[in-house]
């Protein structure tokens, strides 16, 4: 009879255990686990891994003052839709274009084109990560026409000629070469249509220190800091199709560096200038 009871009781402790598995007792349940992945950062959203490229400046529509509210929205080259929206407050716009990191399209260098309100605006820009400029920005009547990029210029025989790629942010050449001790002349042309730009040949290893300081100067030295000993040399600030000489004295045999010092330029127009004995 023990027997039989023991063999029942293991039976309604199976019983029970399986009910309770399938549901039919109350046990402590884990709580759900959220599976979903975090959303990715999304094009235009401040904060994200890549620093951005801020836009700020007023927006003219038609010859007046664009009214709050009007939609600017930016376009990057080769990607369909915009990357970053906003609106105009008192008449002028902050806006931050920002690469996430998953995307597989790099903003570096991409032309930035804007829309005001649906319409296409002028000018456009080059995306540089951590730049922020004054771009004020134009549609309708009274916007500035295209610019033709230019037409080479000619070199005087022994001179040597340096130019921009396009509205890209590159010098054409990556090196020039020059006797020490020589005079020569940099024939210097800015080919873009919508930057503005300089030539400066600084001490090896300075180019962003001299930036750096250019960018204190401000826009009135040219971006260009006065009285620096690491400056060997240097254009003014060309407008878009401009062209000037630097002529000067070759230093010491060695290596330098040219380097345009407008904000955010020097990140990646710059190459080396050699000094042949």
């Amino acid at each position: 009879m023990l027997q039989v009871i023991l063999k029942l009781t293991g039976i309604f402790a199976v019983v029970s255990f399986l009910a309770i598995a399938c549901g039919g007792g109350d046990v402590p349940t884990q709580a759900p686990q959220n599976t979903t992945a975090p959303p990715e950062v999304s094009f235009g959203q401040p904060g994200g891994p890549i620093p951005p490229h801020a836009f700020v400046g007023t927006v003219t529509v038609d010859g007046a003052a664009a009214v709050d509210g009007t939609q600017v929205t930016a376009f990057l080259e080769g990607v369909p839709d915009s990357v970053a929206g906003t609106t105009v407050t008192d008449g002028r716009y902050v806006i931050k274009i920002v690469q996430r990191s998953s995307s597989s399209t790099l903003f570096a260098d991409r032309k930035i084109t804007f829309k005001i309100g649906g319409r296409d605006g002028s000018p456009t820009a080059v995306w540089i990560s951590g730049a922020a400029d004054e771009l004020n920005l134009v549609v309708g009547s009274g916007a500035p026409p295209a610019v033709d990029a230019p037409p080479p210029v000619d070199v005087p025989a022994g001179a040597l000629a340096i130019s921009t790629e396009g509205d890209t942010l590159k010098f054409d050449q990556a090196s020039l070469e020059a006797k020490a001790g020589s005079t020569v002349t940099v024939v210097f042309q800015n080919a873009s249509t919508i930057n503005q730009h300089n030539w400066v040949l600084v001490q090896s290893g300075t180019k962003d220190e001299v930036a750096a300081a250019g960018t204190e100067a401000g826009a009135e030295a040219h971006w260009i800091p006065s009285g620096d000993d690491r400056v060997l040399a240097k254009s003014g600030l060309l407008e878009p199709g401009g062209t000037q000489e630097v002529r000067f004295t070759v230093p010491a045999a060695g290596t330098y560096q040219f380097v345009c010092t407008f904000p955010g330029h020097n990140f990646t127009m710059f190459g080396d200038f050699i000094a042949t004995p």
